[in-house]
């Protein structure tokens, strides 16, 4: 591994087997290394799953990260909100 601050790989598992279809996990690592103190931040999230069956068809399910959406519409509605007050706040005076 580098000594760079930040860090971000894919990684694979070892497939699983599910009634005949191959299964791998694909997750993604995100390292955020602090030079100051040791230690960082490590952030692991999924990917995809990629699916092999028995006839030898592959296909990649995407994994939609609804925490992420989620998390990003509440940081707009918040600068949305904080935006509106400051404005009606200065209408006010």
């Amino acid at each position: 591994m580098t000594n760079s601050l930040l860090h971000i790989k894919t990684l694979t598992s070892q497939p699983l087997r599910v009634k005949g279809a191959q299964l791998r996990l694909r997750s993604q690592v995100v390292q955020l290394r602090l030079p100051i103190v040791q230690g960082g931040l490590i952030w692991n999230r999924p990917v995809a799953v990629l699916v092999r069956t028995p006839d030898g068809q592959e296909q990649t399910l995407h994994v939609r990260d609804v925490t992420r959406s989620v998390v990003l519409a509440l940081v707009l509605l918040c600068f949305a909100s904080t935006l509106l007050l400051r404005l009606s706040g200065r209408k006010m005076a």
